[in-house]
């Protein structure tokens, strides 16, 4: 996520998602924070982190078995202790996510440990077999959410905050475009079911097993509002089934699968669902602003992806269009 005051997001200017590169640390902190575990090697994922401590690791055990490790502070802790939480209960529930082997230790210094199974990372392997995976396996993740959203209070809506975002830069540019697409999106919300959704769906955040979809993960964006599946379906096709190019193939494959785990049928239009790809991305565009980081390399080079993916989004509804079009042949 990006800050509002500040800039701290690596870019991710492509498609294809990035390993974690792991290196070997001293680690005994870890040792000490999980004294029950026999843990033989600890491994730090690459990357500045505030405080040193805070990041990614792969754990050891004598045993030789694997773990990974999240390690956070603050308001990031508690973001991701509700996160573990989701995810384990969605996994009880036989989604595809994981139950963490423990959600949360706390140190004297507030860092807290979150640690989860191990899985290798791997990713979409470009194959149709893999996108209908995909869309039956996110069909069956919103189930499952809409059972858990009923047991949840009352949250904001994730189109609220999107109203809030915009209010913030009122004298932006994009904000007479941005006003249109979210009174259109706000009443396709307003007709469709307001749930759970993961609302941060990209290759690096669905874990594959050659074509088959093993964990969704990350649910951070998940825990504090209500969504709708509409954000997720277009995420999915903007980053599995449209870029680096469009294949009508690759979304008809994503929404037909979609739809048959759904129960046969896909309740959204290509200009529905078009409108929510859009105001995803003017929301990104919005935190940037928001930022004030316009002389920063990273951050030029994702404002320059969210123009480009605004561009490509009003040439991708006719790409959709066909492929709903051939659910009903």
């Amino acid at each position: 996520m990006m800050s509002e005051t500040s800039f701290h997001t690596p870019a991710h200017p492509g498609v294809a998602p990035s390993p974690l590169l792991f290196s070997p640390v001293e680690g005994n902190w870890l040792r000490e924070t999980l004294p029950d575990l026999a843990i033989a090697r600890v491994e730090k994922a690459d990357g500045n982190m505030v405080p040193a401590e805070a990041g990614y690791y792969r754990l050891t055990l004598a045993n030789g078995q694997l773990l990974f490790a999240k390690v956070k502070v603050g308001e990031r802790a508690a973001k991701e202790a509700k996160a573990a939480a989701l995810s384990s209960d969605l996994n009880h529930l036989g989604a595809a996510s994981l139950a963490p082997d423990r959600a949360q230790i706390r140190r004297a210094d507030g860092l807290s440990v979150f640690v989860y199974p191990w899985i290798e990372q791997a990713f979409y392997d470009e194959s149709l077999e893999g996108i209908a995976n995909l869309g039956e396996a996110l069909a069956f993740l919103h189930v499952k959410m809409r059972h858990l959203s009923g047991s949840m209070e009352p949250q904001k809506h994730l189109f609220e905050i999107w109203e809030d975002r915009l209010a913030m830069v009122p004298a932006a540019s994009f904000g007479e475009d941005y006003r249109r697409l979210l009174a259109g999106a706000g009443e396709t919300f307003s007709r469709g079911t307001s749930q759970i959704a993961h609302n941060d769906i990209h290759r690096g955040n669905v874990i594959f097993d050659t074509s088959n979809v093993v964990a969704f993960i990350d649910f951070e964006d998940a825990v504090e509002t209500n969504s709708s599946p509409l954000v997720d379906i277009a995420a999915g096709l903007e980053r599995f089934c449209l870029l680096p190019e469009p294949s009508e193939e690759k979304a008809h494959a994503f929404l037909a699968s979609y739809a048959k785990a759904s129960g046969g049928s896909l309740a959204a239009t290509s200009f529905e669902i078009a409108q929510v790809g859009l105001c995803r991305c003017y929301h990104a565009i919005a935190i940037l602003e928001l930022s004030r980081a316009p002389t920063n390399p990273i951050w030029q080079t994702e404002r320059r992806k969210f123009d480009a993916l605004l561009e490509k989004w009003r040439g991708w509804e006719q790409v959709i269009a066909a492929a709903i079009a051939t659910l009903r042949v």
